[in-house]
C-alpha cells in the first residue's frame, strides 16, 4: 500500500468524509467515550444517525474555528483512489490554554437532551478534561483524536500519524500529551515516548440520579482511559519526572 499524509481544511467538503472515517473507527471497537460527542448507541434510526453525523461535523468544525492552533491531517491510500485511511486532530498550545485570562466556554452537550442525559454527559468530559487541566498547565502538543480505518490496520499508518504529530512537537520544543482509551494502544505509544500516568475509570455519580442519568450510565460505563505524557523530544534524562507525583491524589480529585 502506498499513503500520503497530509493536513485536511475542516471547512472543506473532504472533511466529512474524515468524520465519517472516525464514526466507523470508534464503532469498531466500540468506545464508549466517543458518545460524549455522537450520541448513537446502536438502536437508533437512520435519521437520527444523520443528524449525529451532521452535528458532529459542525461540532469538530467549530473547535478548529475557535482554536487556530486546532489541526487535522488525514492519510489517504494512493493506490485505492485517494481512500481515506486515517486521520488525527491535535492542539498545538503556545502558552497555557488554562492560564487565568483564558475564559471558558459552555461547553455543554446540547445534542443531548436537556436533564439528566445531559448532566451525566456534561460530568464524564469533565472527568476526561480533568488530568490535563490539572497537569498540563503550559505550552503543549495534544494529541486529541486519532484513528486508523478498520481495513488499514496493523499497515503501521498509527505509527506514520502519531510520529508526525510527535516531529511537530519537537519541531516547537514542547511536551505532548494524549488520552490513551485502550490499554492495547499505551504500548504503541510508549514507543513514541510517552509516559503512561495511571487508569482513570470515568464513573459520574450523582447523589440522588434521576432515570435519565441511571440509563445513560448503564449505556455509557465501564469507561476508562491512561492519560500520557511526552517530555521534550521524547527524551528522559535523568531528573526528568512526570507532571503527576501522587497518584492517589490524582484520582481522589478528578
Amino acid at each position: 500500500m502506498a499513503h500520503a499524509m497530509g493536513k485536511i481544511d475542516p471547512e472543506s467538503p473532504e472533511f466529512e468524509e474524515v468524520i465519517a472515517g472516525q464514526i466507523d473507527s470508534f464503532n469498531k471497537p466500540y468506545q464508549s467515550l466517543f458518545r460524549l460527542y455522537y450520541p448513537i448507541f446502536g438502536h437508533e434510526s437512520e435519521e437520527e444517525k444523520k443528524v449525529a453525523f451532521k452535528n458532529l461535523v459542525e461540532l469538530e468544525r467549530q473547535w478548529a474555528r475557535d482554536d487556530p492552533d486546532c489541526r487535522w491531517i488525514r492519510a489517504i491510500d494512493t493506490e485505492q483512489n485517494n481512500k481515506l485511511a486515517a486521520g488525527a486532530l491535535f492542539k498545538i498550545s503556545k502558552e497555557n490554554p488554562f492560564g487565568p485570562n483564558k475564559s471558558k466556554k459552555d461547553e455543554s452537550a446540547v445534542w443531548y437532551p436537556a436533564g439528566g442525559q445531559r448532566e451525566y454527559i456534561d460530568e464524564a468530559a469533565r472527568i476526561l478534561g480533568a488530568p490535563r487541566e490539572r497537569y498540563m498547565q503550559r505550552p503543549h502538543l495534544y494529541c486529541y483524536i486519532g484513528y486508523v480505518v478498520d481495513e488499514y490496520r496493523e499497515s503501521g499508518l498509527a505509527h506514520m500519524m502519531l510520529g508526525e504529530e510527535c516531529r511537530l512537537a519537537d519541531e516547537l520544543g514542547l511536551e505532548a500529551y494524549m488520552e490513551s482509551v485502550a490499554w492495547s494502544g499505551v504500548a504503541l505509544w510508549m514507543r513514541h515516548g510517552f509516559f503512561p500516568a495511571f487508569r482513570v475509570d470515568a464513573k459520574p455519580r450523582k447523589s440522588k440520579p434521576e432515570e435519565e442519568w441511571l440509563q445513560m450510565q448503564k449505556k455509557m460505563e465501564p469507561m476508562k482511559f491512561w492519560p500520557m505524557w511526552r517530555p521534550p523530544y521524547g527524551k528522559w534524562d535523568p531528573g526528568v519526572r512526570p507532571p503527576w507525583f501522587d497518584q492517589q491524589e490524582v484520582r481522589t480529585k478528578l
